[in-house]
Parts: structure tokens; C-alpha cells; sequence
């Protein structure tokens, strides 16, 4: 048997090194050629401007690798008998290894002489030798060339002849700003609440307050005053400063002002004036409908090919938006409802756009009204709460409380009751069998005597708005009550200084009247203002504008026949 263990050896590792020879020789020829046409076709560019956009360096850098991957697919693989030629030209020993690799085809009375002259020279020669590698110069020659197109896709200046360049840039600065438009619609969308809750229902958070209350009064007992009282001020507290959160950062505009007193400019009232109105009442139904559709436009005006109809519906989706956009931010004041509509109005634009893909602008328009309808929804919510919390908040203020003052505030009557309606029924009734009321009577009339017209009570039994011949009220001090005496510490606001005295006699004719009656309407419109600003919650709205009512009263009536003087 022939055994070639040291020639075949020598060649399998030959063979291996000039693979890698060749491969590494067509690395650098392609590499090389493929830098030299992409420093061309880059100079090209720069004085054209055509392709400006494609040559930067990504791509330069993508250059190599594409070179390396397409040489290393197209290198064609030495076999045996090259590595054969390689071993018998660098030993001189004459195709004497080309003849092992042959050696079945030899003839067989020469075999065992050509391997045993083969195993012979083996050992003796050193693949490294046969086949060196040589990769200094060749790196050196890529690493210039690699440095040169650098600094020119750095350095060298861009020449927009016919105006290539300023178009294309215009068109990445579109593009650009649709996917930062994206990015902010999906964002903001991670943010807003996507709970099931249906419209006219509170949240989980509400309902839990409402939850807490209901449970609180039905712990209350008729000889616990102070406890009541401290637990009473205590969820009114929570509720008050819950009411003042959702007016502040979410309904502060939209309950603000009333629809007549709000202008809208060209945009019909009346829709504006339902919209609010619903809003409020914490359903957004009629303006769900509107953005609904408006994406059903978008999709028609997607599908139409006629250039007409086309038009018509850009002009009214137009028309809902800009409706939408002006209610968004003058009525409700949501500053990320208005946002979204107004991300939608640009992304219309950016599908008529040269250069600009109209699909995906409509795409993004769609995904902008979506975030609306979820804005409006949670608007809707909030409302929804605050009428609930306002509920609440008066209950306690102007029945519990007085309830409790009398000693009548039981909370085992109540046990069992669902909604906080019942309470207030209920309460509505006893206090009505005590004699208790929530307003203040008036009555007017001459001399002494009792009021006998009729109206609401203010819990001592005092008439209502009517004709009558007026009197004093009773007076009980021995009655408890929870009367603190304060000053105010109001601040003092620059004003006229008025040095007055009065004297018996007929007064100088003038308008002093109109004066004092303007005082006094500016008065009340500050109270307005500063219960606005203030964000007072509604369960002390009652009180404060019947003490400054009582003020305004009680100043208005001079004597007949004196005289004013400053």
C-alpha cells in the first residue's frame, strides 16, 4: 500500500495559503477599484449635484464591505494541482509533487519511486516559503485611498447647478418633520389614559373618593358632633383639592365661560355651543361623530381618482379640522387636543407634497385624529368627575354640615343607600321636616309686623322673595354655634382716598348714584374673577356671593335728604 502522509500534507497546506493569497489579492483589487469609481462618481456629485443625498459616510463605509463580499464570491479556489506547481517551481524538483498529485493516473511500475522521492523532499520544504504573504504595501495603498475619499466626502464643496440639492434637501426636511410628528403622536399616545370606562361614568379614582364619602357618611352618629365635623372637613378636603386639580389642568377654560359669552369668529355658534355644552355635561358624542367623519374623508379621498372630488373633500376635511383646531384651543383650552389636531392639519398638507409619500402622511393624519378622539374622551372623563365631585362637595357643605349642627346627621339611616342622589334626597327631606333651608329669604314692607310672603328658608325661618310687611328675626344666643371671630387679611390695593361727612339738606345734582351703582357692578364682577381664578370649588360658591350680597345690599340705601360731600 502507498502511503504519501508528508507529500499530501504539504500540499493541503499550500493549497490553504493560496487560497487565502488569492482571496486577499482580489480584496484589495476590488477594494481599490471600487474606492476609485466611488471617489468619482462623488466628485461628480459635487459639482452636478445629482445623487448628493447618497454620498456620505455610511456609504462610503459600506464601500469595502460590499468590495470584500463580492471578491470573496468570485474568487476562484486553487485546487491540489496548483498547490502541486506552487511546491515544484519553488523546490525545482521538476512536476515531481504535480506527479503525487496525479499519482493514479502515473504508471504503476513508477509509483513507488515517485513516492518515496516525494517523502523524501516533504519534510524539507516550508509552505511559508512557497507561498509568503505579502499585505504591507497592499494595506498601505487602501489605507490612502480609504483617507482620501474621507476628507472628500468631509471637505470637498457641494455645487448645486440645477438645483438639485436645495430640492432634495426640502424634501428630507418634510420628511423628517412627518416622523417627528409620529413619534409625537405615539408618544403622547402612551401617555393618555386607554381605559373601557364609559362616557357619563366616573373614573376609578373618583369613584373611590365617592366610595370613601358614602362610606364616611354612613359612619356619622347624631352625638358626634366634633368627630362628624373633623371626618366632614376632612373629605371635603380630599374632594376640594381633587375638583381643583381637574379645573386646573384639564376644564379651567371650558368651564370658564359660558358659550353666549364666547366669541368663535366665522365658525358656526350654534355647533360650538353644543359641542361646549355636551362637553361639559361630560359626553364628547357630537364631537367623536366629527372626527370620525373625518377619517372617512381621509379614506375616499385615498381611493378617489377624479381631481374634483378629490378637491371637495381636501376643502372639507379642511373645514372640520380648522372647526375642530379653533374649539380645541379657544372653548376647551387643552393644549394636547389642540396639538394632535393640529399635527393632523399639517400631516394634509405634507401629502400633497412633492417628494412626499401621500400613503404614509395619511397614515399618520389618521393615527393623529385617533390620539383626538382619546384626548376628547378623557376630557369628557374629567368632566364626568368634576360634576360628580361638585355633587359631593355641596352635599356636604349645605346639608351634612347643618345636619350636623343639629344633631340629625346619622349615618345608620342611611346605610344601604347606592348613589349619592339618595343622599341627597334624603337629606333634602329631613331637613325640610326640621325646617331647615339652603337659601336666605327676603321680605319687604313697612312698618313692624312678621313676612308672610313666601320662599325658600335659610334655616331660621325667615321668608322668602315676596310682599310683606317686614321684622326682625328671632335671636337665640344660647344656641352653639362655630363662629370664629378673624380679620381678614386682605391686601391693600392702591385706591381713591375718600374724606366724607354727611349734613341735613337737599344734595347737589350729579350722577354720584350712576357712580356708586358702577362701583358696585364692578364689585360683583371681581367676585366672578377672583372665584374664577381661584379655583374656588361650588359647595362655598353659595356662601361667599350671599355674604358679598348681603354687602352690596346693606350699602345701596342712604337716607332721603343727605348729602354727600368728598
Amino acid at each position: 500500500m502507498i502511503s504519501l502522509s508528508q507529500s499530501i500534507q504539504l500540499l493541503k497546506r499550500v493549497a490553504l495559503r493560496l487560497n487565502l493569497a488569492s482571496a486577499g489579492w482580489r480584496v484589495y483589487r476590488f477594494t481599490f477599484w471600487g474606492v476609485i469609481a466611488y471617489g468619482v462618481l462623488l466628485l461628480t456629485s459635487r459639482l452636478t449635484g445629482y445623487g448628493a443625498e447618497a454620498f456620505n459616510r455610511w456609504t462610503l463605509a459600506m464601500v469595502p464591505g460590499l468590495c470584500a463580499l463580492a471578491a470573496i464570491v468570485l474568487q476562484r479556489r486553487p485546487t491540489a494541482l496548483d498547490a502541486a506547481r506552487a511546491v515544484d517551481s519553488y523546490s525545482g524538483t521538476k512536476d515531481l509533487f504535480l506527479t503525487v498529485a496525479l499519482i493514479e493516473k502515473a504508471a504503476g511500475e513508477y509509483q513507488p519511486l515517485v513516492v518515496q522521492s516525494a517523502e523524501i523532499a516533504a519534510p524539507r520544504i516550508q509552505p511559508a516559503s512557497v507561498v509568503p504573504f505579502k499585505y504591507e504595501k497592499p494595506l498601505g495603498e487602501l489605507a490612502l485611498i480609504a483617507l482620501l475619499a474621507t476628507l472628500a466626502v468631509a471637505y470637498l464643496p457641494q455645487f448645486d447647478p440645477f438645483g438639485r440639492v436645495e430640492a432634495s434637501t426640502q424634501v428630507a426636511k418634510k420628511q423628517q418633520l412627518l416622523e417627528d410628528s409620529k413619534k409625537a403622536t405615539e408618544a403622547r399616545k402612551a401617555q393618555v389614559k386607554s381605559d373601557d370606562t364609559p362616557e357619563g361614568e366616573v373614573s376609578e379614582e373618583t369613584k373611590k373618593a365617592l366610595e370613601g364619602l358614602k362610606l364616611a357618611l354612613n359612619k356619622m352618629r347624631p352625638k358626634e358632633k366634633t368627630e362628624n365635623s373633623r371626618e366632614l372637613a376632612g373629605q371635603q378636603k380630599n374632594m376640594g383639592e381633587m375638583w381643583r386639580k381637574l379645573a386646573n389642568d384639564k376644564l379651567k377654560e371650558l368651564f370658564s365661560h359660558t358659550p353666549q359669552e364666547q366669541e368663535f369668529g366665522s365658525v358656526n355658534k350654534e355647533k360650538m355651543e353644543k359641542w361646549t355644552k355636551e362637553l361639559q355635561e361630560g359626553s364628547s358624542a357630537s364631537l367623536q361623530k366629527e372626527l370620525d367623519a373625518t377619517i372617512d374623508d381621509l379614506e375616499r379621498l385615498m381611493q378617489s381618482t377624479d381631481p374634483v372630488e378629490k378637491s371637495e373633500l381636501e376643502q372639507k376635511i379642511r373645514k372640520r379640522l380648522k372647526e375642530l383646531n379653533q374649539f380645541a384651543g379657544d372653548k376647551v383650552g387643552s393644549k394636547p387636543l389642540n396639538a394632535a389636531l393640529q399635527r393632523a392639519m399639517k400631516q394634509l398638507e405634507m401629502a400633497k407634497m412633492e417628494g412626499m409619500d401621500p400613503k404614509e402622511a395619511v397614515e399618520a393624519m389618521k393615527e393623529s385624529l385617533q390620539l383626538s378622539k382619546m384626548e376628547l374622551k378623557e376630557i369628557a372623563q374629567s368632566a364626568t368627575d368634576m360634576q360628580k365631585l361638585e355633587e359631593a362637595l355641596k352635599i356636604m357643605q349645605q346639608q351634612a354640615k347643618q345636619l350636623n349642627e343639629q344633631e340629625k346627621l346619622d349615618g345608620e339611616a342611611t346605610e344601604g343607600m347606592g348613589d349619592l342622589a339618595d343622599y341627597e334626597e334624603f337629606y333634602q327631606e329631613l331637613m325640610a321636616q326640621l325646617g331647615l333651608g339652603q337659601g336666605q329669604g327676603e321680605g319687604e314692607g313697612e312698618g313692624e309686623g312678621e313676612g308672610d310672603g313666601e320662599g325658600e328658608g335659610d334655616g331660621n325661618g325667615l321668608g322668602g322673595r315676596g310682599m310683606g310687611r317686614g321684622g326682625n328675626a328671632p335671636e337665640d344666643d344660647s344656641v352653639e354655634t362655630d363662629f370664629i371671630t378673624q380679620q381678614s387679611k386682605s391686601p391693600v390695593t392702591k385706591g381713591e382716598v375718600l374724606s366724607s361727612f354727611k349734613s341735613k339738606g337737599l344734595s347737589d345734582k350729579g350722577d354720584d348714584k350712576a357712580r356708586f351703582r358702577d362701583m358696585m357692578k364692578k364689585g360683583d364682577q371681581g367676585l366672578k374673577e377672583a372665584i374664577d381664578k381661584d379655583q374656588i370649588p361650588p359647595g362655598y360658591h353659595d356662601g361667599i356671593k350671599n355674604y358679598f350680597g348681603k354687602v352690596e345690599k346693606g350699602s345701596s340705601a342712604e337716607p332721603a335728604g343727605e348729602k354727600k360731600r368728598e
